[in-house]
């Protein structure tokens, strides 16, 4: 830590970092693949399962029936993934990827969380419980405990488009270069 640095400025800057970090990544995916980190993580699931209903799907990421149903519905469109009645119920639909669906997950880079989970994976539990304690009282500085969220490190509303978290993006990144010319 640098002299003239408060452990308080240290932290939030790690925060920063983590937070820039993901907005990196999250405009990585919608640059050059067209795809969200839950859009990602859906199709991975999916390509791990074969073929899911939209619940058991729901279920196995983490996100509301309704997120996605949506993340589903955007997929289906560019030709990702295809529905398909159940023969065993058919009620019921199964979601499965296409051909260029699996060529994309095939392509695709690992995702933010899976490298953080795979380096988490290697620490004692005597670290894990440190870091899990220390950042459970970040959010409790935050007054964030109640905010539901998945387990899925992403920019922008989980239910979003590619396209609006690239735009999200580009703006927050517009704005920044315009305060720091306004100090210069």
């Amino acid at each position: 830590m640098k002299e003239n640095t408060s452990y308080e400025e240290s932290i939030l800057l790690s925060v920063r970092k983590i937070m820039r970090a993901i907005d990196m990544h999250s405009s990585f995916l919608a640059r050059q693949y067209g795809l969200t980190s839950p859009q990602l993580i859906c199709m991975k699931r999916l390509s791990d399962e074969k073929e899911m209903t939209p619940g058991g799907l729901a279920k196995a990421v983490h996100l509301s029936h309704a997120t996605v149903t949506g993340i589903i519905s955007r997929l289906e469109i560019k030709g990702l993934v295809q529905r398909s009645r159940s023969t065993a119920d058919g009620r019921s639909y199964l979601i499965r990827l296409t051909d260029a669906g699996t060529s994309m997950i095939q392509s695709s880079p690992s995702m933010l969380q899976e490298q953080f989970m795979h380096e988490l994976s290697k620490l004692a539990d005597w670290e894990k419980t440190m870091i899990l304690s220390s950042l459970q009282r970040i959010t409790s500085i935050l007054d964030v405990e109640s905010i539901e969220a998945a387990p899925i490190l992403t920019t922008g509303p989980i239910e979003a488009p590619a396209e609006k978290i690239s735009e999200l993006l580009s703006a927050n990144n517009r704005n920044k270069e315009d305060r720091g010319s306004e100090e210069e």
